[in-house]
């Protein structure tokens, strides 16, 4: 009996550490190629557009603008549209246009290139902190659904139906806070950003977390990632920078 008795705590303790994956140990690598300091106050979220040629990016408030920018950092054009508490943007491939989130107000905005608003959406979701809602959006290319990061308070992944209701809410405990999200097309994984933390973190469902990227920036609060060059590019709020990095494996 005691033998069976410790085979079947043995295997408890064994199913429940499953879901404590450690992360990769390969040797992939995130090196620095440049930081450039950036005409944008306070820049939050950060996207790619569909010819990996340009990058959007939304500032906090006072400002709450939509810029878009080249590879570099230099200002191209200030959009229209005006927000009320902006962190998170995502271009759509779909028809060139961008969504963007709204922290204080819990809505997502459909907007095109120039600035119009195209339409907006309510999210009915209950964090407990107004300053600590969403951070981060995504619109999945291989779903085409909308999805969010709850900062914190709690640290949530959401994902939203075609109908703009939410069909998932996923609780996350990997960092302090999540600031940022983007995804790797070729792999399938997210790519998500702490500001607490200072770390990048490469997640997905099955895997929980693939790798963690240590990070000497202040208040990273955006990501985009190109596959083709394999270089991510974070936005600094506090230093208003953007800083290039690619993944050398």
């Amino acid at each position: 009996m005691k033998l069976r008795w410790f085979m079947g705590f043995s295997f408890i303790l064994t199913a429940c550490s499953l879901d404590e994956i450690k992360p990769d140990e390969s040797k992939s690598q995130l090196v620095l190629i440049e930081s450039v300091s950036l005409e944008v106050p306070e820049p939050s979220g950060l996207t790619l557009n569909n010819g990996a040629n340009a990058l959007y990016v939304v500032s906090d408030p006072p400002d709450n603008s939509v810029y878009k920018l080249d590879l570099l950092g230099n200002k191209i054009k200030k959009l229209s549209y005006y927000g009320d508490d902006l962190e998170g943007i995502s271009y759509d491939n779909r028809d060139h246009t961008l969504w963007i989130a709204e922290e204080r107000l819990r809505e997502v905005v459909h907007i095109d290139t120039l600035g119009n608003e195209l339409e907006r959406f309510s999210i009915n979701f209950e964090g407990t902190s107004s300053s600590s809602g969403f951070e981060g959006i995504l619109l999945n290319p291989s779903t085409n659904n909308i999805v969010l990061l709850n900062e914190k308070l709690p640290g949530t992944f959401i994902e939203l139906d075609s109908s703009m209701n939410i069909s998932l809410e996923y609780a996350l405990d990997f960092a302090s806070d999540y600031s940022g999200i983007c995804f790797n097309t070729t792999s399938g994984n997210y790519l998500i950003v702490s500001d607490e933390s200072q770390e990048l973190i490469e997640w997905n469902f099955d895997k929980r977390i693939i790798k963690t990227y240590s990070l000497d920036i202040e208040k990273a609060e955006g990501v985009a990632y190109n596959p083709e060059t394999d270089r991510i590019y974070i936005v600094s709020d506090s230093e208003q920078k953007l800083y290039i990095y690619e993944f050398q494996h």
